[in-house]
């Protein structure tokens, strides 16, 4: 009798477990199309300028999910913007963010059981290019999504995140980037 009840309890733990990880859990991969706002802020001879751009683009993910309850998730990734971000033009050429990629930590709640809810703090960096000149730049970023699953290993995702880098400074003359970035895309699940 104490080895069917044994058994029963670990049958039971391993099918709770699996269905905590079935969803969100593990490694994954994804690819996303974006639209990117962004502004440079530049502080010259005690005046501001604000410069801007639109560009769509496209990222892609690796990360991997964490269960840390029925309910809760914690999702780590590393995205890279495949693709340049238009931030303006200055007296003829365009200012540009490329190679930008993000470091991320998103903790989110299962609204059901094929819907995630998260929010996402991230690491930014990237290179400011203007006039031929590259800068290398960091910051923070912060935001929100939605990923509903499609199937048992393909989900649908939107995100929508502002980025706050850091000024740079170059021969007296401040520029402070920052951009607002809004994707959907499909995450896979190995």
């Amino acid at each position: 009798m104490k080895a069917l009840l044994k058994t029963s309890l670990l049958g039971l733990a391993l099918v709770s477990t699996a269905s905590m990880a079935a969803n969100f859990a593990g490694p994954e991969a994804g690819v996303s199309v974006t639209m990117n706002g962004v502004t440079n802020t530049i502080h010259a001879l005690n005046e501001d300028t604000t410069l801007g751009g639109q560009s769509p683009g496209f990222k892609l993910r690796g990360g991997y999910g964490f269960d840390m309850s029925n309910d809760a998730v914690v999702l780590l990734g590393l995205d890279f913007s495949a693709t340049e971000s238009e931030a303006g033009k200055v007296m003829g050429e365009s200012v540009k963010i490329k190679n930008s990629w993000s470091l991320s930590v998103a903790p989110g709640l299962k609204l059901n059981d094929s819907t995630l809810a998260f929010v996402k703090l991230a690491y930014e960096a990237g290179k400011l290019t203007a006039n031929s000149e590259e800068e290398s730049i960091s910051g923070f970023s912060y935001g929100a999504g939605l990923r509903t699953e499609i199937n048992k290993t393909t989900f649908l995702e939107t995100e929508i995140k502002q980025v706050n880098y850091k000024k740079l400074t170059s021969s007296g003359i401040d520029v402070t980037p920052s951009a607002i970035v809004g994707g959907v895309g499909v995450v896979f699940k190995f």
